[in-house]
């Protein structure tokens, strides 16, 4: 059975999609068979990976308000095994649509439960809120992964994004279900700035079994590769971003399969 990951942080501007992104591409490229859906009205997913938003494509709103079948919604890219699921300026009504829908929490879950074998892993780009969409991903998944950036302000959000696993963690387990933080990632550290290196600590403080030891660098290659439509992967192989990413897979893919063993 595939493992659902929400890639979560209230705190824009952290590296979630890009994580997204290049993750996705970096465990397709392990083997790994992986589809992302795409939760932000900004779409960035989308356009990372070379998709239009304008065309008429169905779209994780059609699949959430409109009924349509999720099945219709998965788009191939150009990582033989990375899909997704795009998103639309649409987006930006869903809370309101889904406030008056019954078990409104539980939807995403429902919908992913008829495609989660189909994949290794189901990753999920939520946007920076901890409104209905994100309540959706997390009742939806498994485990989130945290992107922080290290910087204070990204550091003090963190306590509110654990609060909101922690409800949700709550909540699942009276249904039975689990969900577990994958980790906490440590982004855009800027290695000129010895700051980032002290929020590093206090993060490693704070969760000293739960960061990765994989830590993503401050990266032109990172900021330019969605322009063109690709991730870090393709874009500039050989960059430390891409290595980083390529990293940060292989450390996902030996932890779960510790858990398994």
């Amino acid at each position: 059975m595939g493992k659902v990951i929400a890639i979560a942080n209230q705190k824009g501007g952290v590296g979630k999609t890009t994580t997204t992104i290049n993750l996705g591409a970096a465990l397709s490229r392990k083997g790994q068979k992986v589809l992302i859906i795409d939760l932000d009205e900004q779409a960035n997913a989308t356009i990372g990976l070379g998709i239009s938003r304008e065309l008429d494509y169905v779209t994780s709103y059609d699949i959430l308000v409109n009924n349509k079948d999720i099945e219709e919604g998965i788009l191939k890219t150009y990582f033989d095994n990375l899909s997704i699921i795009p998103s639309t300026h649409q987006f930006a009504n869903i809370e309101k649509s889904l406030g008056v829908v019954e078990d409104n929490i539980s939807l995403l879950f429902h919908l992913l439960k008829d495609i989660k074998d189909n994949y290794d892993y189901i990753l999920l780009d939520c946007p920076p809120s901890l409104g209905l969409v994100v309540d959706n991903a997390l009742y939806a998944s498994d485990s989130v992964i945290i992107p922080v950036e290290c910087d204070y302000l990204a550091y003090d959000a963190l306590t509110q994004m654990v609060n909101k696993i922690n409800q949700m963690q709550k909540l699942k387990k009276v249904n039975n279900l689990n969900l577990t933080i994958e980790g906490v990632l440590l982004t855009k550290l800027d290695n000129r700035n010895l700051f980032g290196y002290k929020i590093m600590e206090k993060v490693k403080e704070t969760f000293p079994a739960k960061t990765f030891h994989t830590i993503i660098n401050r990266s032109s290659h990172l900021q330019e590769a969605p322009m063109h439509g690709k991730s870090v992967l393709e874009f500039a192989f050989n960059s430390r971003g891409s290595k980083e990413y390529r990293e940060l897979a292989k450390e996902i893919i030996q932890n779960n399969l510790k858990e398994e063993a």
